[in-house]
């Protein structure tokens, strides 16, 4: 399977950016071009009732519960590190 962010390199070299991305890309159809870590989810036309959908997602894949509080106004980025960070936890 080839990158999901091609043109990016992930926060942090964390392996949760590129799961993230892919699920975007999966889950909403996101163009990856589109997928970098300063992008907020508000500017990839992703709203608050698309990012419950998508923290389930994200708990089948990463295995981080719905408790992950992603906002619209939160980077990838940003998304990545609190994903590490309850990774970490778990």
């Amino acid at each position: 399977m080839s990158d999901p962010c091609p043109t990016h390199t992930p926060p942090a070299s964390s392996p949760n950016y590129a799961v993230i991305c892919a699920a975007l890309n999966e889950t909403f159809g996101i163009d990856t071009a589109e997928l970098r870590p300063d992008a907020t989810f508000e500017e990839l036309d992703v709203d608050s009732l698309a990012l419950l959908e998508f923290a389930l997602v994200m708990g089948e894949r990463l295995g981080v519960t719905a408790e992950t509080e992603l906002r619209p106004g939160m980077t990838l980025a940003e998304a990545t590190a609190l994903v590490d960070a309850s990774s970490v936890r778990s």
